[in-house]
């Protein structure tokens, strides 16, 4: 048996025991609480009131509302907002370490970004959107939608493969990848037109760095230690490196045409969706 495959088996177990009910339900729960269906924040073909403009020329007299236009001496057309169906993907992160906490009373970094991304695609699809896992269909929801959804999330491993032509995408990730691979999974969607979100999960401790005295640093799947005699001598230079790290992220996501958006796990989840279908509306 080789040196890293007790690691290796151990995550696999856990994949196999995944608490996958208690990540739909939060979805849920988060999709129920949010807001209606988005609109594309454009005139066009809907249902939704967008805005009163001035009546032009050529919009005729069928256009024209009176009712608004009987108020003062100009006349005026109501415009709805189109709610053209839109393509979304997901891509979560595989690698082992998202798939860690800081303590047993807050939830892994995976299971977090799941449920956010789920939900995102519960109210896309309320909507009349498609939405799916990058690199498997789209759907509009449907019976079972959300636990296949769910299932292909959960599934997917390494990196983001091309996406659908100028679809949205959201990428949600701890990070902690090498500025140059981010260049390169963002590099990939901008070569197929996309736009959306680098959605970061953060875990409070890897923010904080609380640590003191001796401690030993492991990381995922038998990947070596490190040990500090005096840990909090190095929070300051930790936090500046991650500062760094996650502002250069920034900078690539904004020259693609992606917003970034930020949630620890020790924080109400709602400001991060609204932010997450905030960024898939954007048009660049």
């Amino acid at each position: 048996m080789s040196a890293d495959a007790p690691f290796r088996l151990r995550r696999e177990a856990e994949a196999l025991t995944h608490d996958a009910s208690g990540v739909l339900m939060e979805a849920r729960h988060l999709a129920a609480a949010a807001p209606g269906a988005h609109g594309r924040r454009q005139a066009g073909p809907g249902e939704a009131f967008w805005q009163f403009r001035d009546h032009r020329v050529e919009d005729g007299v069928r256009l024209v509302d009176w009712r608004r236009s009987a108020r003062g001496e100009r006349l005026f057309v109501r415009e709805r907002e189109r709610e053209g169906a839109q393509n979304a993907q997901i891509w979560l992160d595989g690698h082992p370490g998202f798939s860690w906490r800081g303590g047993a009373d807050r939830p892994l970094k995976r299971d977090r970004a799941a449920a956010l991304c789920l939900a995102a695609a519960l109210l896309l699809w309320r909507g009349g959107e498609r939405a799916g896992a990058l690199g498997s269909g789209l759907s509009r929801g449907g019976p079972e939608g959300a636990e296949r959804l769910l299932d292909r999330l959960l599934s997917q491993r390494g990196e983001p493969v091309t996406p659908i032509a100028r679809a949205g995408v959201v990428l949600a990730s701890d990070g902690y990848a090498p500025i140059e691979t981010w260049r390169a999974r963002l590099e990939t969607c901008v070569a197929a037109g996309a736009f959306g979100v680098v959605a970061l999960i953060a875990d409070p401790a890897e923010e904080d760095f609380p640590f003191a005295g001796r401690v030993e640093f492991q990381a995922p799947e038998g990947g070596g230690s490190t040990t500090f005699g005096r840990a909090e001598d190095a929070q300051a230079a930790y936090r500046a490196r991650l500062s760094a790290h996650v502002q250069a992220i920034a900078e690539l996501a904004g020259q693609a045409g992606f917003a970034l958006v930020r949630h620890r796990t020790d924080r109400a989840p709602g400001p991060a969706l609204s932010a997450v279908i905030a960024g898939l509306e954007r048009r660049r």
